[in-house]
């Protein structure tokens, strides 16, 4: 699947090369054209720059008879190719048709496919902040960022740490809610102008 793939991808920009190189030949025949019209009606008579001229349109049209041949040789090896991986079912394609150079002028844009994972949320209400990092704006340099979280210890991990001592606690056990941070305020900082966001407190 992955080599008739590539050479799907190498045909299909061979074609596209081929195609411009076509339309540029073309352009060039019709300046030519234009320049010994020009020539003729001014001196009624063939002059050496005029048989050049003649010589290099007849190369032209040679080159483009070249170029026509070939394309129409890639663009069977590249419906060949399309038809095998359909039959296969390999690759499922809704509307496939030839390759056909684009209008002079106009620009091909190719678009991807949107990503399956959901776009992060971004939460405004600063008193909607989670206890971890998360999308928002700062409202010191007006960013959209991801937040920066610590936490510092607030009055309700000295309260529990009272109270585990009270109850007999005393052994070193009395300073576990210094240690977890479910016990202590987190506080979301800016990543950019380093600013305090929000202070979430537990108590």
């Amino acid at each position: 699947m992955t080599s008739s793939h590539s050479e799907l991808k190498k045909l299909s920009t061979e074609l596209k090369h081929l195609s411009l190189k076509r339309q540029q030949l073309l352009e060039r025949k019709k300046i030519q054209c234009i320049f010994q019209e020009l020539r003729n009606r001014a001196e009624f008579g063939q002059t050496e720059a005029a048989a050049s001229s003649q010589q290099e349109i007849a190369s032209i049209d040679e080159k483009l008879k070249q170029l026509t041949e070939r394309k129409d040789e890639l663009q069977k090896i590249y419906d060949n190719i399309l038809s095998t991986k359909e039959n296969n079912k390999e690759v499922s394609f809704d509307s496939i048709q030839k390759i056909e150079p684009p209008p002079p002028g106009s620009n091909i844009f190719y678009v991807e496919a949107p990503p399956t994972i959901p776009a992060p949320t971004v939460i405004l209400d600063l008193e909607e902040l989670p206890h971890c990092p998360c999308r928002t704006q700062c409202p010191e340099c007006r960013e959209y960022v991801m937040t920066e979280t610590y936490t510092s210890v607030n009055s309700l991990t000295w309260l529990i740490c009272f109270m585990t001592a009270l109850i007999g606690c005393v052994a070193g056990c009395c300073l576990l809610p210094f240690c977890l941070d479910r016990f202590k305020s987190t506080t979301h900082r800016c990543p950019k102008c380093r600013s305090s966001i929000q202070t979430i407190k537990k108590l």
